[in-house]
């Protein structure tokens, strides 16, 4: 199926494949992108989804889904997705479930040592402390 796309370049219209399409759910100020709106998903490059937004161009976008959406850094959004012709945007959302999902265990295993390093630190000066003072 074929979807036109604005060149902000040229200022053309072309039309271009469409492989699905995605509803936009939460709120990102970052983005060209409203919430509830559906959008044309007209490929994949980089584990990114390449969709046509409200500029009417296209851009590149994480693919959280927004049945996992994290909170971070006051954005809570992603996409639900609506139609796939292909099978290469759930296969997407997947891969990029379990990377996240693989640096969440990264990031904690990093805080976890990094909270004993600092007791062990905190206990080492409080016994130094300690033995000085005697």
């Amino acid at each position: 199926m074929k979807v036109d796309r604005l060149d902000l370049e040229t200022g053309k219209i072309e039309k271009v494949e469409k492989i699905g399409t995605v509803r936009f759910v939460g709120k990102d100020d970052n983005v060209d992108l409203t919430d509830g709106k559906c959008y044309s998903v007209i490929g994949i490059r980089n584990n990114l989804l390449k969709l046509i937004d409200d500029t009417q161009d296209y851009y590149y976008y994480l693919p959280f889904d927004a049945a996992s959406v994290e909170k971070k850094d006051n954005i809570e959004a992603g996409f639900a997705i609506i139609e796939d012709y292909t099978g290469k945007i759930r296969e997407l959302f997947d891969i990029f479930a379990v990377d996240q999902e693989k640096k969440a265990r990264k990031n904690a295993k990093k805080l976890s040592m990094r909270l004993i390093n600092w007791k062990f630190a905190r206990d080492e000066r409080k016994k130094a402390k300690e033995e000085t003072s005697k």
